[in-house]
């Protein structure tokens, strides 16, 4: 099990959205949804979301080996423009790896008030 990685997915890795199938290949296994501290930002092609802030972001809980996250460093572009922290769900006990970026670089961008990504998109494209 040390190649295994638990990851908290919240934007375009979700299920259903974009960039899922970049994940897949390497998908282990599928804990559900959860929730972690934090704020989300819009970033319009994804978001981005803070560590250092109060709130909840909503997203998922997944295992993915370590080539899956070798891959998803590479998507978030770790460490030049999303750093990853290990990080804990609100209500259970599970851990694992978060990306985010410093609160600066989300200055000026809208606020997520619902936290969830998924949410936010089916919102804005029904406008």
């Amino acid at each position: 099990m040390l190649n295994i990685h638990t990851v908290f997915v919240y934007g375009t890795l979700r299920k259903g959205q974009p960039n899922r199938r970049v994940m897949e290949p390497h998908l282990v296994r599928e804990l559900g949804d959860g929730k972690i501290r934090g704020a989300m930002y819009d970033w319009s092609f994804c978001p981005a979301v803070t560590l250092e802030e109060d709130g909840v972001v909503v997203g998922e809980w997944v295992e993915v080996t370590y080539e899956g996250l070798t891959r998803l460093d590479r998507l978030e572009s770790y460490p030049t423009l999303y750093d990853r922290a290990m990080v804990r769900e609100l209500v259970s006990d599970v851990r694992g790896w978060v990306y985010y970026v410093a609160k600066e670089k989300v200055r000026g961008d809208a606020h997520v008030e619902s936290g969830d990504w998924v949410e936010h998109i089916r919102a804005r494209h029904a406008c």
